[in-house]
């Protein structure tokens, strides 16, 4: 089974790129086992993109990567 490494970074306090690197970098990071659990996790499907998935959630960014 495939381990995903989540990252859950919330979006509330991000009005500059300098906000948004300090709320990735202050990111909680979740461990999911498949994507039943990632989907569970994160409330809904995330996109595929070139390292992983991604998408937001209300005010929360959700960014998977395959470990």
């Amino acid at each position: 089974m495939t381990t995903y490494r989540v990252k859950k970074i919330n979006l509330d306090t991000a009005k500059t790129i300098e906000d948004y690197w300090k709320a990735v970098n202050a990111a909680s990071i979740h461990y999911c086992n498949g994507l039943k659990e990632l989907r569970e996790f994160c409330g809904g499907r995330l996109h595929r993109g070139r390292n992983g998935y991604s998408g937001i959630n209300g005010n929360i960014e959700y960014v998977a990567e395959r470990i």
